[in-house]
């Protein structure tokens, strides 16, 4: 049956390839946010400006609300903590009053970040783990789902919190790997921390296939919290050292020791609770890398 589906933040990294995906479903699309890119002769209606009150005053009643909208960078948020509250708790607030008000019916899936667990992230985070974020980053996405949990236990509002891990693939142009490639066109490859960190890496195009599958599911109290990682961990060096190779740089990378603020030295999901997500594990990590090095060379060429 089709749905009327709201796109906050389509405008963004993963909001830009969730609005790709959807385009090819039967479901009627509303996209709403900054940096939207309309495409001719779309079917998509597209409402550009701030999320606040009078752009969702303007939006069609929804079905199913995406909200990928707010801050996207730890280090961004140790620069200017206004900024990155100012990006993501507002533009939410205004959300929530509106569903309250005027769309009760309609249901929300959040991505929030797996930063939220901070000080307590690990090489096996588990959904049950208590939060203890060491960024503004981190904080403000915590604030955003006690907000969010507060209407679903006062107003009964229908809602989902997704925390992904670090979510790579084509159309990043920030953070690590895209860092990495342009270091390296410098012939710089020395990089912060000792290469030992564990991240969990999931590809961009599976991170959406898991949002489309939750399109399909019902909330409840087991699925209103989840984890978006693939239960792998990879070390920074292992995982530099694949990309520099795949791009055909002699060199391996080197390190610092110097630690970055606002990172923790481990952040994997939890691999058992991940084994009822398969689609997050469908792009191998050479693959995934392959392919962003191929978009990243199109890019300099362009």
């Amino acid at each position: 049956m089709s749905k009327k589906i709201l796109v906050l933040g389509a405008g963004g990294f993963i909001g830009s390839h969730l609005v790709a995906a959807l385009r090819n479903t039967e479901n009627k699309i509303q996209v709403a946010g900054n940096n939207l890119v309309p495409l001719a002769g779309d079917t998509i209606e597209c409402l550009s400006g701030e999320l606040n009150s009078d752009l969702y005053q303007k939006c069609a009643k929804p079905d199913l609300i995406f909200h990928l909208a707010g801050g996207a960078s730890v280090a961004s948020s140790l620069h200017n903590p206004k900024h990155d509250f100012a990006k993501t708790l507002p533009n939410l607030s205004a959300l929530l009053d509106k569903m309250q008000t005027d769309w009760p019916q309609a249901r929300l899936i959040y991505l929030s970040s797996a930063a939220v667990y901070g000080e307590n992230a690990s090489a096996s985070t588990s959904i049950q783990c208590s939060l203890n974020p060491i960024s503004p980053y981190g904080l403000h996405k915590q604030l955003a789902e006690e907000m969010i949990l507060f209407y679903y236990r006062r107003f009964q509002l229908s809602a989902q919190i997704v925390r992904p891990f670090s979510v790579y693939g084509e159309g990043l142009r920030r953070q690590l790997l895209w860092d990495a490639l342009k270091k390296a066109q410098r012939g710089e490859f020395c990089y912060f921390g000792s290469g030992n960190q564990q991240r969990d890496w999931v590809y961009i195009g599976d991170l959406i296939d898991f949002l489309l599958s939750l399109m399909t599911k019902n909330v409840n109290k087991q699925n209103q919290l989840l984890n978006a990682g693939t239960g792998k961990g990879i070390t920074v060096k292992q995982i530099l050292t694949m990309l520099l190779k795949i791009a055909k740089y002699p060199r391996p990378p080197e390190f610092s020791s110097i630690g970055k603020p606002g990172d923790p030295d481990n952040l994997v999901a939890c691999s058992q609770e991940q084994i009822a997500y398969p689609q997050l594990k469908n792009t191998s990590l050479q693959q995934g890398l392959e392919r962003y090095v191929a978009w990243f060379k199109q890019q300099e060429q362009s």
